[in-house]
């Protein structure tokens, strides 16, 4: 009882009991493991970010609002007016690339040539070649030989048979300004009739290449009087 009656010595003991309360708490503290920032405790949710792209608002579009279409503008050099005209021209000159027209009447013998003036420049009127009398070409014309006579096919007629049996004004030669590429020849060839176009006339006045012409055409099977 003399001990704990003194109260230096009850002071020094609880002194000492909250020292060592002290020293284990901090000891304590010191033996645990640090924990890691992030592994304990709340942590704020990260925005994901999305695989695709969010879709773009749709906007209604007023169609009253719309401008009107463009018109298509043609190319330059393209022709914009109506197509060539079948109607023949003076002196029913067309070009040679357009075909050939054969009458409903059977034909005698028909043929394309090109004959070269100077060499080769009689045209046979039976096989269509350039071996014969019938009709002759020259740097100035065309000629008929052995009574051939020729007629020009004016604007307006029919290229057929009807139309170079009626013929009346005939002549034995043309020259090149009648006649040009293009243009169509009545022949009286004895008593049949036929058609010859000058399809093409070259080198004419070349003083280095022989001219040559081509020529396609039709005589007809019936015979003609006169």
């Amino acid at each position: 009882m003399a001990f704990w009656s003194r109260p230096a010595t009850i002071i020094s003991v609880f002194l000492l009991v909250l020292l060592m309360a002290i020293v284990t708490t901090w000891a304590l503290a010191r033996s645990s493991p640090a924990t890691a920032p992030g592994a304990v405790g709340p942590t704020s949710a990260s925005p994901t970010p999305s695989s695709s792209p969010s879709a773009a608002p749709s906007i209604s579009v007023d169609p009253s609002l719309e401008p009107p279409p463009t018109p298509e503008t043609p190319p330059s050099g393209t022709p914009t007016g109506p197509g060539p005209s079948a109607a023949p021209t003076a002196g029913n000159v067309e070009p040679a690339s357009d075909p050939f027209a054969l009458s409903d009447v059977a034909p005698f013998s028909s043929g394309s040539v090109t004959l070269t003036i100077g060499i080769s420049d009689q045209l046979d009127l039976t096989e269509w070649d350039d071996i014969g009398n019938d009709v002759q070409f020259t740097k100035t014309g065309i000629v008929g030989r052995n009574t051939t006579q020729l007629a020009l096919l004016q604007a307006g007629e029919a290229r057929s048979f009807s139309t170079c049996q009626a013929k009346t004004a005939w002549a034995s030669a043309l020259n090149w300004s009648q006649a040009s590429p293009g243009t169509f020849t009545c022949i009286k060839w004895g008593n049949r009739r036929g058609l010859m176009r000058i399809d093409d006339l070259s080198n004419l006045d070349d003083k280095y290449k022989l001219p040559e012409v081509t020529v396609t055409g039709v005589v007809w099977a019936p015979a003609v009087k006169g």
